[in-house]
């Protein structure tokens, strides 16, 4: 086909009845066409329109249906039957197509609907959005930003996150964990929590509330020392008060005694300076004047102290300790200045007997008469007669007590009565004037009796009796 020119065969047909297509028969018309005749429908129209009878219609139809079918193509957004992302028209696998590129609507770029966890933040939906599925950084899963109280640990950022604010648990609600100094109570495991690292106030720093006996001295309640023992007799008692003189405990090494309130220097048993009464009451717990230095007497107490106005300092009578009396000693300072053993019908006791107890520093006598040291009488006298004489004889009134060896009083008409008025001049008589009777209830010293020392207080002993003297200050 030369001079650029094709043949078209073009088909007419007839609409029949309710528009279907029936073949234009039996005549078929050949026309030449130029390719610039193609160019435009006119051209083709015209064309055809000139030289085919009834090919308006069929070339209308024909060219009708084409165009329309090119828009129908072009409004479903495809080129060449593909969708296009972004023409506003959801085709094909897109799930959406709101036709603008803001990937931060509900519709992604890629027309796909915007979700959590796709990596881009939906605005006015989603916090954050970092597209992984790790719940600890700092966007959740849910597309939250992560913080404090979430219930979720943010590594690196956070302690712990047990999502509550109670400030008693574990947990704080700042999600830094409960610890022993963060001033909150950590229920069922701190004692206390003061948030100081003060260690002597009412709250260790163990969180344990303070305590006597734990070690510390806790000033702010009360505690003057704390030794952490349970020794209640060192420096520092049980009670956290520092061990003292009258606190009724005994300090080791420290105090001999300490009965507390009853501390008395008066009555004792334990004096105010925590040391011991040397006696108590009239106990003077078995001592003697010569325990304390003195030569006798009769040492007593005070409540709490010795009373030695009853001892002596003296010079001991010459005494050869023949025939040892009975020990008056306890009755005060009373030392044996004779002692004779009285034989039946003998010259036993010296006519100038009681030499030895004239000394000037005794001023006080005593006469006794017994079988042995068990059994025996006495009277005392409340002045020498050995060293002074009598005033008269009888001189009445010298005796001060007549009692047994069990302290029991007997009776005497309290007389003495000495040949010229005194002892060493013969014959005496101590308690009464009756002769050498051994039932009157006197001493006769008289070698003219069948018993030199007869009577012997009344004690009718019809057999050997001993004769004692003492003397004291």
């Amino acid at each position: 086909m030369g001079g650029g020119r094709r043949w078209v065969a073009v088909a007419i047909g007839v609409m029949v009845g309710c528009g279907a297509y029936e073949p234009w028969s039996p005549t078929t018309t050949t026309t030449a066409t130029t390719s610039s005749d193609l160019s435009t429908g006119a051209a083709s129209t015209g064309e055809a329109s000139e030289g085919t009878t009834g090919a308006g219609s069929g070339t209308e139809a024909s060219a009708g249906s084409g165009t329309e079918a090119s828009a129908s193509e072009a409004s479903a957004g495809t080129i060449g039957g593909d969708p296009v992302c972004g023409d506003g028209v959801v085709g094909g696998a897109e799930a959406c197509d709101d036709g603008n590129a803001d990937d931060a609507d509900g519709c992604l770029g890629t027309c796909q609907l915007a979700a959590c966890g796709d990596g881009v933040v939906w605005a006015g939906v989603e916090a954050c959005d970092d597209g992984d599925a790790d719940d600890a950084d700092g966007c959740r899963n849910t597309c939250e930003l992560a913080k404090c109280g979430d219930g979720v640990v943010q590594v690196g950022v956070e302690a712990c996150d047990d999502g509550n604010q109670i400030e008693g648990d574990a947990c704080l609600p700042s999600c830094a964990p409960a610890t022993c100094g963060d001033g909150v109570l950590w229920v069922g495991m701190e004692g206390c929590d003061d948030g100081n690292g003060v260690d002597d106030d009412a709250c260790s720093d163990a969180c344990v509330p303070a305590t006597c006996g734990d070690g510390v001295v806790q000033a702010a309640i009360g505690e003057q020392c704390d030794d952490g023992d349970a020794d209640d007799s060192d420096a520092c008692r049980n009670s956290c008060e520092l061990a003292k003189c009258g606190d009724g405990v005994v300090q080791v090494g420290v105090e001999e005694c300490d009965d507390g309130v009853k501390n008395s220097d008066e009555t004792g048993p334990c004096r105010t300076d925590c040391t011991p009464c040397a006696c108590q009451g009239t106990d003077v717990v078995g001592t003697t004047c010569a325990d304390l230095g003195f030569t006798c007497g009769k040492l007593a107490c005070d409540g709490c102290g010795f009373d030695t106005s009853g001892c002596a300092t003296v010079t001991p009578p010459s005494f050869d300790k023949k025939h040892v009396g009975p020990d008056f000693s306890g009755d005060g300072c009373w030392l044996q200045c004779e002692g004779y053993l009285d034989l039946a019908g003998g010259d036993d006791v010296p006519k100038l007997w009681g030499d030895g107890c004239a000394g000037a520093q005794f001023n006080r006598l005593r006469i006794a008469c017994g079988t042995g040291p068990d059994k025996y009488r006495y009277v005392t006298l409340k002045k020498n007669v050995f060293k002074t004489g009598l005033v008269s004889s009888p001189e009445l009134g010298l005796i001060t007590e007549a009692k047994d060896h069990n302290k029991v009083d007997f009776a005497t008409s309290n007389q003495v009565f000495a040949t010229m008025n005194h002892p060493h001049n013969g014959a005496s008589w101590w308690g009464s004037g009756v002769g050498c009777g051994e039932l009157n209830t006197n001493l006769v010293v008289n070698n003219n009796c069948l018993w030199e020392a007869a009577s012997c207080f009344g004690q009718n002993l019809n057999a050997s009796r001993y004769l004692w003297v003492y003397v004291a200050p």
